[in-house]
């Protein structure tokens, strides 16, 4: 026959012609192109010879059933061959066939499209996404790390592991030596490095200038590269990574351009996981350091109040039995200088010192445990243990909500004992739940706070009254804290107005709710 038809010469993949036998009868330019044969020497040649299976599966059996029954049907998807070529080497193709009638003969048009490129790239794509994959599973267990160096270990270990590149080291900030020192490295860096360098900024490396810019540098040639750190070092190509402010990675390899551009993508996100792992790990210290600050302080307060409980309440209480014994003697002999007075008035005032400052240590203990209240019904039981001369409550809208009930009493009989002293017996008190639900109010109609103490009227200390012991609004201040509530003052046109907000369970209830 004749070699081929000339319209089949201009289509841009290999095409062979086989007869019903299986025996290749002519071929176009692109077999020798892509195959490396010339379409003459492949005619007379087997089928079987150039193209085949090598997993001896339904594609091979597909091709010979095609060749010796070359009827018109239809193909579901290419048959996935291996076309051998002219050197013995094999190139997989996916192989499309067509009958035609020639002469009063059947033959097939064989089209062999050379699918290596796409092979490579569904294979780069499953190997990036077993990369993302492992990358997540390292992170999860990275992020229990507690330990910086165990942290860096395990850096280290999966850029070995998944990255693949066997050569990596991880150097750590000293901020004391204002250097750089290395904790972690893989053994095929510690066989090939040896000790392995700490870097500062008074000798040249990439590494150091890579920590003080932050950004990632990869050389693919470090013996072309002025700023290396040690000119006779066998590495070839390397990756520095910055953590912040916390050092560095480095990956490296013995040969010139070693990585591409999927190593590079991912070294960077793992640096990013790495340096917001130690974020975390430093956080965390610093979080342990100032419990174990506050547990110190709660130690000692507590400490001081037992001081002050024992030793001053005692003195106090042998004073004032004294100063009654001196009043009954005076008073039997006609005499009470005001002088008595004077002193019985400051002893009182000591004694009141005492009873807040042990209430404020008692308020820096922890909440544990919580119960349903409604604001009206603790509003009233505060209002039954104040001495409220002619003052009124008003109960607003009710709020039922989750609190610790006998410090959250401590902290409104506060308010309301602070609103009959300042605004006197006459003054009117009203509660209720805010407007936007997420706490309540406690406002009266006195004279208010003056705007110079309204900055520190929560701070120990500060009081408007001359007699009191400017511990009183500290109290509801550490009551509102201990809960995870907050309070502020408000504002209002006439007297005081204090506001808690971030309420547990704030909810607006019906009146009469227990």
């Amino acid at each position: 026959m004749d070699r081929f038809p000339e319209a089949l010469d201009g289509l841009p993949d290999p095409v062979v012609v086989i007869d019903t036998d299986g025996v290749v009868r002519a071929g176009n330019d692109r077999v020798e192109t892509v195959l490396g044969y010339d379409p003459a020497e492949l005619e007379g040649s087997s089928v079987g010879s150039l193209l085949y299976d090598p997993y001896g599966g339904s594609s091979g059996e597909d091709l010979e059933r095609y060749v010796t029954d070359p009827e018109p049907r239809s193909m579901a998807a290419s048959l996935e061959l291996v076309a051998r070529r002219a050197d013995g080497s094999e190139v997989p193709v996916t192989v499309s066939l067509g009958p035609f009638e020639r002469a009063g003969e059947t033959y097939l048009v064989a089209t062999m499209v050379d699918v290596r490129e796409r092979r490579e790239n569904r294979a780069e794509l499953h190997r990036r996404t077993r990369t993302l994959e492992a990358l997540q599973e390292a992170t999860q267990d990275l992020l229990k790390t507690t330990d910086r160096v165990l942290a860096a270990e395990a850096a280290v270990e999966y850029v070995e592991d998944v990255l693949g590149h066997p050569i990596a080291a991880l150097w750590l900030y000293d901020e004391k030596a204002d250097a750089l020192e290395p904790v972690a490295w893989t053994d095929a860096a510690d066989e090939l490095i040896g000790d392995h360098p700490r870097f500062t900024a008074d000798d040249p490396s990439i590494s150091w200038k890579v920590f003080e810019s932050g950004n990632p540098e990869y050389v693919a040639d470090t013996h072309a590269e002025p700023d290396r750190y040690n000119p006779d070092s066998p590495i070839r190509s390397e990756l520095v990574l910055p953590l912040g402010r916390y050092g560095v990675i480095d990956i490296g390899a013995t040969r010139r351009d070693a990585f591409d551009e999927s190593d590079l993508a991912v070294a960077r996100l793992w640096a990013a996981t790495v340096t917001m792992v130690f974020v975390r790990i430093e956080r965390e210290r610093q979080l342990r350091v100032r419990e174990d600050e506050i547990a110190r302080e709660r130690d000692r307060l507590e400490e001081f109040a037992g001081l002050v409980s024992h030793d001053l309440r005692n003195p106090l209480n042998v004073a004032r039995g004294n100063l009654d014994m001196v009043r009954d003697r005076l008073e039997e002999a006609g005499e009470r200088p005001g002088e008595i007075d004077t002193v019985a008035r400051s002893l009182d005032r000591m004694d009141a010192l005492v009873e807040d400052m042990l209430a404020l240590a008692r308020q820096g203990e922890a909440i544990d445990v919580t119960e349903p209240v409604t604001l009206s019904g603790i509003a009233e039981e505060c209002w039954e243990n104040v001495d409220t001369a002619d003052a009124s409550l008003v109960v607003g809208e009710d709020l039922r909500f989750r609190a610790d009930r006998s410090r959250l009493r401590q902290a409104l009989e506060n308010l309301i004992a602070n609103a009959v002293i300042h605004g006197g017996d006459a003054v009117a008190i009203e509660v209720g739940a805010l407007a936007d639900g997420t706490g309540f109010y406690l406002a009266d109609d006195g004279p208010g706070i003056p705007e110079e103490f309204r900055e520190d009227v929560f701070s120990a200390g500060v009081s408007t009254d001359p007699d009191g012991t400017g511990f009183g609004l500290k109290i509801v201040s550490e009551v509102a804290d201990a809960h995870g509530w907050s309070v502020s003052l408000g504002d209002g046109e006439v007297g005081a107005r204090f506001e808690f907000r971030g309420v547990d369970s704030a909810s607006a209830v019906t009146d009469g709710l227990a």
